[in-house]
């Protein structure tokens, strides 16, 4: 838009439709003056495209109209202030635009790319040194929003076009920050030095004062600064007798550290840069590792130009604004030193405020505004006004919110007078206000662990003084949700229940212990044995122990019936070895340890659980030892193979039982194969794996990039070859305990893999492994396994996402809580599977050796039958007699 329809807008701004009706005028002057180069009846045509834009043009303030009218019922509808901005445009109208962008920026900062299409606007506007101010000041709100270069090389132009009295403010508030940035700051330089040289008149003290301005730049770490190190030589040169105050040794010296530190930075600044758009947390992580990197070697204002720069690219990831709030409360900076930056001039305060109109959603954001606040001394007032903002934020989860309410509360408990009873009245009325809000918002999901009602109980418990009233906020604790079972909880009320005396603790102990499905009811026991040892009688302690070792019993036995594989009983030969359920704390040991005064105050013996079949002696005239059994599903190395090339040899597997060599090197074009060995059968046959061997080890990488390709159908399972089986790859763990991080996923649509479950999940917050379930022929499950870094964001997640529609199918979300599985090693010994119970199972594979079927058909019956305890005759003939011996049946024969 030219600076003339900008005035005309401008001047007909009372009435926006009246800026159809100028161009008409203005038509009709040039038709009048003879100078319209309309003929015929290009004057009608000429009326109806006018009649056309004003239809437009009504249309585009209509939807301008409807749009204010969304913003005021959706106020954090971000898309709607981008497209209330962008009609504003179209119009053409300075005072709307103008408008757009106010409404916009107070709720949500402007990003520089609006900040400039603005600014551009106002900048051809502008003509008088008023308007220029006007201008200035715009740029300066611009450059507070967010630490941008490409705003800050706009309003370095616009030093240059104002007078000295403008400009020089503009330098001082772009030099001192924008002049630090590594890649960009010497850009900021150039343009400084040749305003500095087209303002001021050529003389000794210009070139002197040059020569400071090399100087200040050359201390800096700045990309390409040995071009302006030349230029400042050849400067010292060629006017060294007008030069005064120069000090080369020292300049040398700090040059030479700013290189050393630009060295060390650069690396940093070339990830960031090759970086894509969308990758927000890699970006964060390395802003982190930049600063801590660096962070020793860098002054205040650089690191905090990192700081600023790091929330500027991930403005939306509240951690990274924590992180430079913290800086701040460590390091504040002087705002007394450059009062004209619109970086170094914003408090701690100033930077929580516009993280939270990037983030609204974030709990960890407003408290840390409350805590600036208090560090501030501001007045109550002010953190309940921060409460207010809360009220007006939607969160996804119950967890934020829970989150603002403590620590509000936790404010209020450091400052209010105990002494009072209308004081404690007030915390009281809080507690309850916070309980109830969060209640109607959330239902059952709101703070299903209680934290409130914990600490309220803990108050009333001791500064509060009505141990009553904690006992019954506590009581509600433990018959919240699962709190029952959680043996910390139980042993915390005990222990806030002293207060009220031995018998209420003891009452609390015995309810505890009694509770179903404890967690930990071991840990439980001890703190109750080690409460009677201090306080107890001989009768408490006694009863004491009796119940505890009954109850710790129950829970192992039943731990030992859970993990006891179905379709087996248990062998009580077995039981007599033991098996330590929880590797923190073994299990076996001798009656002496048991019994000893110095163990554990728990003072009972835990019952034993089978942990594998008892040792089997060896037959003399076993056939097993005379044939060799392979498993098929682990490669077997021959001892007698060389093993000097197994560093560039890999383990192949899951192949079709027809893939050929010449397959698998037209499947993997990129390798090159020395050798390929298929393992084959009696029959000749391929038996589905096999090893290769390569030219170069570099090649052996490479191949194992390329697991799972699929070949035929079947993704090619690619492995180190380890002969040692702790050397082997990291099998996958079925875990038998409920994971809270992690996230069970049915009725996924079969084509859908990692990258798609990936991007579902995702935005619910930062994740650890996402895992797709396939079937050995490649077929996905439907199933799959998304782990979170926290808690948090996997409740978030089940929230969001259970029974969410994916391209036609409805998904099961969950909290991971597998049912305990049997140890596959464990009760090998035991009965055999009853009848049926292989139906499902994969097919028995009989391989070379294993004669016994066979053998079995040509051995009477009689003979088979074995003698056994239960039956002391089987083995005998019918008659009674001793069985017949080979001479027996030759006679027999003969006859």
């Amino acid at each position: 838009m030219s600076d003339t329809e900008m005035k005309t807008v401008d001047e007909s701004k009372d009435d926006p439709m009246d800026a159809a009706g100028v161009d008409s005028e203005v038509d009709q002057e040039e038709e009048e003056g003879g100078t319209s180069s309309k003929v015929d009846g290009s004057s009608s045509s000429d009326t109806s495209d006018s009649d056309d834009d004003d239809d437009d043009e009504a249309a585009q303030i209509k939807q301008y109209l409807e749009l204010l009218g969304m913003i005021q019922a959706d106020k954090y509808n971000y898309d709607n202030y981008v497209k209330l901005l962008e009609i504003a445009h179209q119009i053409t109208d300075l005072d709307k635009i103008r408008q757009s962008a106010e409404i916009f920026a107070s709720v949500y900062p402007l990003s520089p790319e609006i900040w400039l299409r603005w600014l551009e606007i106002e900048q051809g506007v502008a003509s008088s040194s008023e308007q220029l101010q006007e201008v200035d000041k715009l740029f300066r709100r611009a450059l507070g929003d967010y630490f941008s270069v490409e705003v800050a090389e706009q309003y370095a132009l616009l030093a240059v076009r104002a007078g000295r009295e403008l400009s020089e403010p503009i330098w001082d508030a772009l030099i001192p920050t924008y002049g630090l940035h590594v890649t960009k700051g010497r850009a900021i330089w150039e343009i400084y030095r040749e305003d500095f040289l087209e303002k001021s008149e050529e003389s000794p003290d210009q070139l002197n004062q040059l020569a400071r301005i090399y100087e200040r730049e050359l201390k800096i770490p700045l990309k390409n600064m040995e071009n302006s190190y030349i230029e400042y030589k050849l400067l010292c040169e060629k006017h060294k007798e007008v030069l005064k105050d120069l000090n080369p040794e020292k300049f040398e010296r700090r040059y030479k550290q700013a290189k050393e530190l630009l060295q060390r930075m650069l690396p940093f600044e070339e990830k960031l840069t090759a970086l894509e758009p969308h990758c927000h947390q890699e970006r964060a992580e390395l802003y982190r590792q930049y600063i801590k990197e660096c962070r020793s070697q860098l002054g205040d204002d650089e690191l905090q130009v990192l700081y600023e720069r790091s929330v500027t690219d991930c403005c939306l990831d509240p951690t990274v604004w924590c992180d430079y709030l913290r800086y701040l409360d460590k390091y504040p900076p002087d705002l007394e030193e450059n009062p004209a930056s619109p970086v170094f001039s914003q408090t701690a305060a100033d930077v929580v405020n516009r993280a939270l109109r990037n983030c609204p959603w974030s709990a960890e954001l407003y408290v840390e505004k409350m805590r600036i606040v208090e560090r501030e001394k501001r007045p109550k007032e002010d953190v309940l006004k921060i409460m207010e903002e809360v009220a007006t934020v939607e969160f996804q989860a119950p967890e934020p919110a829970v989150k603002v309410w403590l620590e509000y509360l936790t404010y209020l408990r450091r400052h209010a007078n105990f002494e009072e009873e209308k004081e404690r009245d007030i915390l009281r009325s809080n507690f309850e206000l916070a309980w109830n809000q969060l209640g109607r918002t959330w239902g059952e999901m709101a703070d299903p662990e209680c934290k409130i009602l914990q600490f309220w109980g803990r108050l009333e418990y001791g500064q509060l003084g009505d141990p009553i009233k904690g006992r019954d906020l506590w009581q509600n604790v433990m018959d919240s949700s699962d709190n029952c079972t959680r043996a910390g909880l139980w042993i915390e009320f005990a222990g806030l229940e002293s207060m009220r005396g031995f018998d209420a603790v003891r009452k609390v102990y015995k309810k505890a212990i009694g509770s179903v499905a404890l967690n930990d009811p071991e840990t439980l026991a001890a703190a109750w044995m080690r409460f009677e040892r201090c306080n107890g009688s001989l009768e408490q302690l006694t009863a004491c122990q009796e119940i505890c070792t009954a109850t710790v019993q129950a829970y192992y036995r039943t731990l030992n019936q859970q993990r006891t594989p179905k379709g087996r009983r248990s062998d009580p030969k077995k039981d007599l070895e033991p098996k330590e359920p929880n590797k923190k704390k073994p299990l076996k040991r001798t009656i002496d340890e048991s019994n000893s005064s110095e163990n554990k105050d728990d003072h009972f013996k835990k019952p034993t659980v089978p942990i594998g079949p008892l040792p089997r002696k060896k037959s003399d005239s076993s056939i097993e030892e005379n044939t060799k059994r392979i498993r098929l599903e682990e490669p077997v190395v021959s001892k007698e193979k060389d093993t000097a090339n197994d560093s560039r040899r890999l383990f192949f597997s899951n192949l079709s039982f027809d893939a050929t060599e010449d397959q698998i090197r037209a499947n993997f074009p990129e390798l090159q194969f020395k050798s390929i060995e298929l393992v084959q059968g009696s029959s000749g046959k391929s038996r589905g794996f096999g090893y290769v061997e390569f030219e170069d080890e570099q090649d052996v990488q490479k191949a194992l990039s390329f697991d799972r390709r699929p070949l035929d159908g079947r993704p090619v399972f690619i492995s180190s070859l380890a002969r040692d089986k702790s050397n082997r790859p990291h099998k996958f763990k079925y875990s038998e305990r409920f994971e809270p991080n992690k996230l069970f996923i049915k009725g996924l649509p079969f084509e859908a893999g990692n990258e798609d479950v990936r991007k579902l999940f995702e935005p619910y917050g930062k994740l650890r492994d996402v895992r797709v379930v396939y079937y050995r022929s490649g077929k996905s499950k439907g199933l799959a396994y998304v782990e979170y870094e926290s808690e948090a964001a996997a409740k978030n997640a089940v929230l969001n996402m259970d029974q969410y529609e994916m391209n036609g199918f409805t998904l099961t979300v969950a909290l991971s809580a597998p049912p305990p599985r049997g140890n596959p090693t464990e009760g090998s010994g035991s009965e055999p599977p009853v009848a049926g119970s292989s139906l499902g199972g994969g097919k028995r594979h009989v391989v070379k050796g294993d004669v016994k079927q066979k053998l079995s058909t040509m051995i009477p019956t009689a003979l088979l039958r074995k003698a056994t305890p239960t039956n002391p005759q089987a083995g005998t003939s019918s008659n009674g007699n001793k069985p017949k011996s080979n001479e027996d049946f030759r006679k027999l024969l003969l006859k």
